[in-house]
């Protein structure tokens, strides 16, 4: 019960904090979010895969050597239909634009002399030559039509519906209340979006408050209510066409909390399959693109005369379109911590999907790191109370690296995304929030017991103590122990002729020897009564031989005096002294008031070691022990038989029958 009541502050503290930590995980605030995603990062910067030939996308460029070679953006979009018409030939499976195309080329003929301040009867003249060419953004939709082509798309606050080009058909309820959702969207001409198989939106925002890009939208919601409709991403157009599929399949969950709401599952694009999150977005397992992967936009429009010398490299792939030039404004981060062009997204995903190897977090990860955190909770908080600082410890520890390595276990060897930060640090807070009260109150323990104890002990029975204060049991308790007397003859009259000083000093001189040969059998002193001593063993700690010990601290007390006697002038009157050993039952514990107490042992056993004492003057004899402690001590040391002397019955104060009683002889005698 006192041990329950010294641990029901920390179990409080450690149930507290496991249960408050798993409350705030289950809220899931930013901060934790934020922490979560970039343990997930580090992951991926550890063994990023190295997306090679073998990857079916190709990146366009117009990077800042193309914009040099050929003009500042926006080019004349009949050069763009010129690089649709060499992608083509290429043998692209599908070209897709990272770029919006929202209003006419001002570079058309009519718009360049509409521009120009000419004498109105050459500016009619030159309309009326023009008149029948073809615009620039019609030969660029004729370049689009006669091949497989997407557009992007950019949502909006404000801008117009969305009428989305594939078909969206749905296993279960309608997920778009649950998807992140847009007003508008700003799209392209009309002409060009008339001539494209599909249309797809480019936005890659980051979606975490670290500007990191780990996710892009498979599916957006577009508008509300009976108006709102459904944008694919650019990747997943550029997919669905690149195969032929003239729709997409959208699998959803109900919502535990809504039913007639779909939870995202997974997109279903021909024969690929991308797993969605909660809200439609789609997680990137990011590798590093090797460079021959990127061709710059120059190097594609200058070999549009020979297009052949392009199809090895970009026959039968998907063509992303898009551009890495600083002053376009399309540079993104990424969890590998490289800045790159929004169009390597859109790559990236693709490549995921065709190889198969995605991300996933499900839904159940959730209860699973609640779980996981619950149960390491509880470990850490039973090994803290249970065990001692080292060993629970490593407990501790091995529970945070169990933790971590599955962790990461899941990730390389699943792509399975599980936290371990959080639960890592709330194994860490519970674990101090249970050690710091267990350490504080062992502290306070161990000084209690040194203060008390460290003049009673010997230093290695005091630090066992110390190191397993449960094996003291200071309420009271009984016990078989073995009591020693000890009592100086002459120090009475010597002392009468002494300075009081003198006789202090003479009596902590005479103390000292005899006080070493208790602690050297790890006895402990009860108490000194003026030039007697009371000891004895097997309390506080299981002693099995302290019959064995007591005898010989005897004999080791009366060879200290011995050698007191020896050192005396020739001439003075020789000390004595009578040691009484008895062993038997007793209560020990602490005794005394409230303000004044002490550990110590009492009962008829005690008496009867102080009555044998008494004996010791009566028959003249120095040490004198029962037939219980001579039983006891042989038993655990047979060498001391040569050493005893059988003294006879002899009645004592206090005991109606006789008690027998030997004598112990010196080694010498």
């Amino acid at each position: 019960m006192q041990r329950l009541a010294r641990l029901l502050v920390p179990i409080i503290l450690g149930l507290g904090c496991l249960s408050g930590g798993l409350v705030i995980r289950a809220a899931d605030p930013g901060f934790v979010q934020i922490v979560r995603e970039r343990v997930f990062d580090l992951y991926q910067r550890v063994d990023p895969p190295t997306l090679g030939a073998e990857v079916p996308v190709r990146i366009i460029d117009v990077d800042d050597a193309s914009l040099a070679a050929l003009g500042q953006w926006p080019w004349p979009r009949t050069l763009l239909a010129d690089m649709v018409d060499t992608l083509r030939d290429a043998g692209a499976a599908v070209i897709a634009f990272d770029m919006l195309f929202p209003e006419p080329d001002r570079t058309s003929p009519l718009r360049a002399v509409e521009g120009l301040a000419l004498p109105g009867e050459l500016a009619n003249e030159l309309r009326s030559a023009l008149t029948g060419l073809p615009t620039n953004d019609e030969v660029f939709a004729g370049a689009l039509q006669a091949s497989p082509s997407v557009m992007g798309v950019a949502t909006a606050q404000t801008g117009s519906e969305f009428q989305p080009i594939a078909g969206l058909a749905m296993v279960g309820p309608t997920p778009a209340d649950a998807l992140t959702g847009t007003n508008a969207v700003v799209g392209n001409l009309a002409i060009l979006e008339r001539a494209v198989q599909g249309l797809g939106g480019i936005h890659v925002s980051a979606r975490d408050d670290d500007a990191v890009v780990r996710r892009i939208p498979a599916l957006t919601r577009v508008g509300d209510g009976d108006e709102q409709s459904m944008l694919p991403s650019l990747f997943i157009e550029a997919l669905r066409v690149a195969q032929g599929a003239q729709s997409l399949l959208v699998r959803t969950n109900p919502s535990p909390t809504a039913p007639e709401i779909g939870i995202p599952q997974d997109l279903r694009v021909g024969a690929l399959t991308a797993p969605l999150t909660a809200d439609g977005t789609y997680r990137i397992r990011y590798g590093t693109l090797d460079p021959t992967l990127t061709l710059p936009a120059a190097e594609v429009l200058a070999a549009r005369s020979d297009p052949s010398e392009l199809a090895s490299r970009l026959g039968g792939t998907i063509v992303l379109v898009g551009t890495s030039a600083p002053g376009l404004f399309d540079l993104r981060a990424t969890p590998l911590g490289t800045i790159v062009p929004g169009v390597t997204m859109h790559a990236q995903a693709i490549a995921n999907v065709v190889a198969g190897t995605h991300l996933a977090r499900p839904d159940w990860t959730v209860g699973l790191e609640l779980t996981l955190m619950a149960i390491a909770g509880l470990i850490v908080i039973a090994a803290a109370l249970a065990l001692r600082p080292i060993g629970a410890a490593l407990i501790a520890v091995l529970t945070l690296i169990a933790l971590g390595a599955g962790s990461w276990w899941a990730f390389s060897a699943r792509l399975m995304l599980v936290d371990a930060s959080f639960p890592i640090a709330l194994t860490l807070l519970t674990f101090g929030a249970v050690t710091v009260p267990v350490l504080i109150g062992t502290d306070q323990r161990q000084r209690f017991i040194r203060n008390a104890f460290a003049h009673y002990l010997a230093e290695p029975v005091l630090a066992r103590l110390e190191s397993d204060p449960s094996a003291l049991k200071l309420d009271g308790e009984r016990r078989t122990v073995t009591v020693l007397f000890m009592d100086i003859r002459g120090f009475t009259s010597r002392s009468e002729t002494m300075e009081p000083t003198q006789a202090v000093d003479l009596l902590n001189s005479l103390l000292e020897p005899l006080s070493e040969a208790v602690l050297a059998e790890e006895g402990t002193i009860d108490k000194f009564m003026g030039d007697g001593m009371m000891a004895f063993w097997n309390a506080p700690l299981d002693q099995d031989d302290h019959a064995a010990r007591a005898v010989r601290a005897g004999l080791a007390m009366v060879d200290a005096i011995q050698h007191y006697n020896a050192s005396q002038a020739q001439g003075a009157e020789p000390l004595a002294m009578g040691v009484g050993i008895h062993t038997g039952e007793a209560f020990v514990g602490n005794m005394g008031s409230k303000r004044r107490f002490a550990y110590s042992a009492i009962g008829d056993s005690v008496n009867l070691a102080a009555r044998v004492e008494t004996l010791t003057g009566t028959l003249n004899r120095t040490i004198l022990i029962t037939d219980q402690t001579r039983q006891d001590a042989l038993s655990y040391d047979p060498s001391l038989g040569d050493l005893l002397e059988g003294a006879g019955d002899h009645l004592v104060k206090g005991r109606r029958q006789p008690v027998t009683v030997h004598v112990v002889k010196m080694a010498n005698q």
